[in-house]
């Protein structure tokens, strides 16, 4: 027998939780450091959306090159809390 679920799949950790996009690529591509010390990991897409939030964070050394310059590029086209206009 098999039972299928309709469930949403789990969102990374850096998901906001009001933000409804799904998350893309793996729930650790990188990891976002606020300019409280305070870490979260989770997917490009999250990261950047998180990034563009927040003053003085950063991404992780240890994350990708690619992953990192993505996060960048992404974030400095986004406004803070991008969700609540559509983007």
């Amino acid at each position: 027998m098999d039972i299928r679920h309709d469930c949403p799949p789990p969102r990374c950790p850096a998901a906001p939780a009001p933000d409804p996009t799904p998350c893309e690529g793996p729930h650790d591509a990188a990891t976002i450091i606020d300019p409280h010390g305070r870490e979260v990991a989770g997917c490009v897409h999250h990261c950047a959306r998180v990034l563009a939030g927040l003053d003085g964070a950063r991404v992780h050394p240890f994350a990708s090159a690619g992953s990192a310059m993505e996060i960048y590029l992404r974030a400095r086209e986004l406004p803070p809390c991008a969700w609540e206009i559509g983007k």
